[in-house]
């Protein structure tokens, strides 16, 4: 790849290679259809990654307004065109008439053709900076980022990952389909609500997908134990209840029950309409292929949620003797059977508990809202572990997958030493809910929202200005946007911010309320983001979306994050069987054996937060989260960053309705209306200097000399490109568009339309430039071949029939590039019989090159020598070599000096096999040296 890119770039050096005689001519086959077939593609792709007027808001006549905007987005929602660009940004309206695919990413129907010149734009950018990606969907809850968050994973693997059939595809279209139950709820504002953070980190190496890596920023597990009565809880319970069989429901005890006599899914009727049998019917049985694809066995999952359902049905009543008894045993016993446990020992865990008291372990009878706390507990820890088990699963299954050389072919990724892997990550950000609600769950969706329109804020107003300043630039038009950076502070501020009061306050023994809005106002007090009443014992913060109020006292039973070593206890080797079971709990299974394996009071993590390792002590959901969205945002600060800003057409989520005061809300609140009105007065690009010459140097005709250059080499080399746009401009072969450009002191300020033009010029220049390659290519050929030519005349003059040979073809006055048909995705097969100059296309990717009559298809491979050259003697094997150094090979240590048996070459290119121990070994053939011995050298050593 790297030499047809350098002949691109730097045609004439190339050039000149070409016409050595002692030309490698099969490689320079290979390099000229590479180098073809990359021209064509990018000036098909960079024709297409243009926006029309029409669908680019920079391009808006007239002034810009807020009206004119919402007007603009109207007009195209009418037209069911829900897709518009905002420079790089995209803009993406949710009209409210496409569902979600049950199986994820088949997203077949609606299909956006901007959403396709995004991700063409992203992979262009990659392989062009070789620089990791992020594309980044945030708005509202209800604005349909999920669906153009699998929208975008449908096109990533259209085009660099080989499409629908590959093993890649399916393995993460079959994770996302069997983790999204497990995610989504249905809320007062949207009816498939997720409640993590997604991302999904694809390698990409030579234009193709090598792997992919999830990771899901959760909230809090919560929900299942408590939320508002409105809600439901995570579709995964309602899934298995209406998919499972009789005889399924019999076996896991579910049979007779129902939405309404379970404890964890009874609600109001209010969302009823959201939930239908036949549709979680058909989710069930594709779940369970979906598990089957990823090689997970469904049915120890399906025992550990039916228990869940089962613990929440467990009522705890005042007993004899200050004991505590429950009403039934069926849900109790139940419980137990499926978890694999004696059903006393469950009860006396719930009921009961341990308190260390000077370094001895007292065991007290718990309350009912003891009892009632600890059966939650036990229920969240279950879930929330059962959920990250699978995560990991599903990354170990795409790790594998994209290690097995069959998947790397399909997905059509070439490794090669000189290829360069960034990523490209898509993220599914958590929506603001601007709606009052209590929950922490809520709070924490709303920082991460806040964080992201930070970031937005940064990348686009803040950095950009703040070098106008520097640079000493004054701008025309004067830009005002809402900055959030104070709510940041008060929300996420290291040991100040509410997250880590909240986490103060819940690790003290008996947490209040009262004293956690006390040290509220005594930090905080001052802020003008924050509202407190003291009366209430809540706060209320000013967030970019709106003001939302949050009660302590909701706010501090959510935030344990803690779980009794009594409850770890029960899934001991003594205690349970289940393998599953014994793997979420393995590492404080392991703890609690090494200090005895009984059980003291003490406390452990109940679900450990992935993104800051695995860490047993108990803590707090809020910070937790906080950590997760700081490796979240540190991913974001080293890529490359592009933004769709989701928007919702409708409060009440009515098909194909528009509420414009409710979209010119979202359009303040995401900044739109700024955004345009740096994109189309302001110079929103930067590029230092020398990053502008080297992407630009191709148009300019002077010769770069980097390693002698300065600041000022690079500023004149840079007006050099601008005089020569200013020249095509005037000679017309360019559009006219209104474009400006500012010198700095280190950097050069573009506008959005002068950089689309200078992009159109570097793409003609390199077509040119491969064109020149062709024709000094094929000019050499015709030279090389000439006396073949001669000798076919005179044999054709003697009434002989001489063969025609290949350079004298017919076909050679048909442009190659016509003959090529459409790009196929790449495959690993090898390239052979392939005729450059033939018209029969049928054969274009399997070639074998002739030169002057002569056959130069791949000759058979030799045998394998049963000998190796030393000091020009033939010495045969079995021989005896010597280590040069030591090296560890497969668990062997191999010392240096040390002799060793080599047997023969390996099937492994530069190794020989050595027999060790019972065992052979491929060791690197320039790690060993010869000893030549009168036992083992062969039957002879001859002289050669």
């Amino acid at each position: 790849m790297s030499l047809f890119m350098e002949s691109i770039y730097m045609h004439q050096k190339y050039w000149q290679h070409l016409k050595h005689i002692d030309l490698d001519k099969e490689r320079t086959f290979r390099h000229l259809r590479c180098l073809e077939e990359y021209v064509i593609k990018t000036d098909r792709k960079l024709r297409n990654l243009r926006p029309s007027m029409e669908e680019d808001l920079c391009q808006l006549p007239g002034p810009v307004t807020e009206e004119s905007v919402c007007r603009h987005l109207y007009h195209r929602f009418e037209r069911h065109q829900y897709h518009t660009f905002l420079g790089s940004t995209l803009i993406a309206l949710n009209p409210h008439t496409h569902r979600l695919p049950y199986k994820a990413l088949h997203c077949n129907k609606g299909l956006s053709r901007n959403l396709r010149l995004l991700v063409t734009k992203v992979l262009h950018q990659v392989a062009e900076l070789r620089q990791s990606h992020s594309v980044v969907v945030s708005g509202e809850t209800g604005s349909g980022k999920t669906r153009t968050f699998m929208e975008l994973l449908r096109h990533l693997y259209d085009q660099a990952g080989g499409g629908q059939e590959t093993d890649t595809f399916k393995v993460i279209s079959a994770a996302v389909t069997a983790l999204r139950p497990f995610d989504t709820t249905a809320t007062i504002a949207n009816q498939e609500s997720s409640r993590s953070c997604w991302s999904i980190e694809c390698a990409v190496s030579n234009r193709a997908i090598a792997s992919a890596h999830l990771t899901l920023h959760s909230l809090s597990y919560n929900r299942l134990t408590e939320r508002p009565t409105v809600e439901r809880c995570y579709d995964v319970f309602y899934m298995i209840l209406a998919g499972m069989s009789e005889e399924e429901k019999v076996k896991y005890h579910l049979s007779g029950q129902s939405t309404e006599s379970l404890a964890y899914l009874s609600s109001l009727d209010v969302l009823r309409k959201s939930t239908s049998s036949r549709r979680y019917r058909e989710k069930y049985t594709l779940w369970k292929e979906a598990l089957a694809m990823l090689g997970i066995q469904h049915n120890e999952i399906l025992e550990i949620l039916s228990a869940i359902l089962l613990l929440g049905n467990i009522v705890f009543v005042q007993g004899e003797e200050q004991e505590l008894a429950v009403t039934g045993n069926s849900p109790l016993h139940s419980a137990a059977k499926l978890l694999k446990i004696p059903a006393d020992k469950l009860l006396r865990c719930l009921t009961t508990q341990l308190v260390p008291v000077r370094g001895k372990s007292a065991l007290f009878t718990n309350t009912i809202q003891q009892a009632n706390t600890r059966r939650n507990t036990l229920a969240q820890s279950l879930y929330g572990r059962l959920f990250q088990y699978l995560v990991n699963k599903i990354n170990q299954s795409t790790e594998s997958r994209a290690a097995h050389p069959r998947a790397s072919s399909q997905s059509g990724n070439h490794h090669s030493g000189s290829s360069v892997t960034n990523t490209v990550n898509v993220i599914d950000c958590i929506g603001f809910q601007n709606v009052q609600g209590t929950q922490l769950e809520q709070l924490c969706g709303n920082i991460c929202s806040e964080a992201i329109q930070h970031f937005y804020n940064m990348s686009t107003f803040h950095e950009i200005l703040d070098s106008f300043d520097e640079e000493k630039i004054m701008l025309q038009s004067s830009i005002r946007w809402y900055d959030n950076s104070a709510t940041i502070q008060l929300l996420s501020q290291k040991n100040m911010g509410l997250i880590s009061l909240l986490y103060f306050e819940s690790k003290e023994h008996q947490p209040a309320p009262h004293s956690l809005i006390k040290k509220i106002d005594k930090v905080h007090g001052h802020s003008d983001s924050l509202e407190i009443d003291k009366s209430g014992n809540q706060f209320t913060v000013h967030h970019f979306g709106g003001k939302i109020t949050y009660n302590c006292e909701i706010l501090l039973l959510e935030d344990k994050n803690s779980m009794p070593d009594e409850m770890v206890a029960l899934f001991g080797k003594k205690g349970v069987t289940s393998s599953l079971l014994s793997k979420l709990y393995s590492r404080e299974l392991k703890d609690l054996e090494a200090n005895g394996g009984k059980a003291k009071g003490y406390s452990y993590c109940a679900v450990p937060c992935p993104s800051i390792g695995y860490n047993m002590q108990p803590g707090c959901y809020g910070q937790d989260f906080l950590y997760s969205l700081d490796c979240l945002m540190q991913t974001l600060a080293f890529s490359n960053t592009t933004f769709v800003r989701c928007i919702k057409a409708s409060e009440s989520g009515t098909p194909h309705l528009w509420d414009a005061e409710y979209v010119h809300r979202q359009v303040v609140m995401l900044e739109v209306l700024e955004t345009t009105k740096l994109l189309t007065s302001g110079l929103p690009h930067k590029l230092s200097y020398k990053d502008f010459v080297h992407k630009y140097q191709c148009i300019s005709k002077l010769r770069l000399r980097p390693p002698s250059w300065t600041l000022e080499h690079y500023r004149e080399f840079t007006q050099d490109i601008i005089d020569q746009y200013l020249q095509e401009l005037e000679s017309k072969s360019i559009p006219y568009q209104t474009s400006s450009w500012v010198f700095g002191k280190k950097h050069i300020f573009l506008s959005d339309d002068f950089s689309r033009q200078l992009d159109m010029l570097l793409n003609d220049v390199r077509v040119k430039s491969a064109c020149k390659i062709q024709a000094a290519f094929r000019g050499w050929l015709i030279r090389d071949s000439w006396q073949g030519i001669i000798e076919h005349r005179r044999t054709h003059r003697r009434g002989g029939k001489g063969k025609v040979p290949q350079a004298y073809d017919s076909g050679y006055n048909t442009p190659l590039s016509h003959r090529l048909p459409h790009p196929k995705p790449p495959t690993s097969q090898p390239i052979d019989n392939y005729n450059l100059y033939s018209k029969n296309t049928d054969h274009l990717f399997h070639w074998k090159p002739t030169f002057k009559n002569m056959d130069m298809g791949t000759p058979p491979l030799p045998d394998k020598r049963k000998y190796s050259i030393s000091r020009g003697m033939k010495v045969y094997f079995p021989q005896v070599r010597v280590m040069k150094e030591n090296i560890n090979v497969e668990g062997y240590e191999l010392k240096e000096n040390s002799e060793v048996l080599c047997v023969g070459y390996s099937s492994r290119p530069s190794h020989v096999s050595i027999a060790f121990q019972n065992d052979i070994l491929e060791v690197p053939f320039e790690k060993t040296s010869i000893r030549i011995t009168n036992q083992l050298h062969g039957p002879e050593l001859q002289k050669l």
